[in-house]
């Protein structure tokens, strides 16, 4: 089977790979400082119990200062989560009613409405519409690449290229429309979090 031209390959292929980099490359390098950062502020926390550093502070200094912004570290360290004093009883608060991880929290931990006493999820209508469509080229890429791939697959194959492109004509699709999910997962899980907060309230 001659399927089109050679080059196709090599263009589905850098156009694969620029999706995966623009998706992908900004949320790994954030989770790798992410995880040196933590694992730096467990070893100051240690540093600190272990040399009593705290005992060299005078009282009001470690009230006002010191034990909040310990606290802070703490609440990192252990969750991920960057929030000052006054915030972390509202995370600890929120995932006890609605029992998710620590980790999901972090997740959609942009579309908090933190001014209230409690924790309130707060999405946009342009969010909501760019979930939305993200879920909808999901199912038209899964499905058109399915489509796709059956039709070339009825043709006989005439080498290792021909065998690439219909691979490639359901990998591809298949690829980028969990890569569209990635990239509104935030959005989804705030979402499934309103839905429950609105079945407890």
């Amino acid at each position: 089977m001659d399927l089109i031209h050679g080059n196709i390959i090599t263009t589905m292929l850098t156009i694969f790979g620029t999706v995966i980099v623009a998706i992908l490359g900004k949320q790994s390098l954030a989770d790798v400082f992410d995880f040196f950062q933590r694992r730096k502020l467990k070893n100051l926390l240690n540093d600190l119990e272990t040399y009593s550093v705290m005992d060299k502070f005078d009282d009001d200094f470690k009230t006002k200062f010191v034990t909040p912004y310990l606290k802070e570290l703490y609440f990192f360290s252990l969750t991920g989560i960057d929030a000052n004093e006054e915030s972390i009883p509202k995370y600890i608060d929120f995932k006890n009613r609605l029992n998710y991880t620590w980790t999901k929290i972090k997740k959609a931990k942009q579309h908090f409405d933190l001014n209230s006493s409690e924790i309130k999820i707060n999405l946009s209508i342009y969010e909501r519409i760019c979930a939305n469509i993200a879920i909808v080229c999901f199912i038209i890429l899964l499905l058109g690449g399915t489509i796709l791939f059956t039709y070339l697959n009825q043709f006989k194959t005439q080498g290792i290229r021909d065998i690439l492109i219909i691979l490639s004509s359901l990998i591809i699709p298949a690829v980028i429309g969990i890569l569209l999910i990635r990239a509104v997962g935030s959005i989804l899980i705030a979402k499934q979090m309103e839905n429950r907060l609105n079945k407890i309230n």
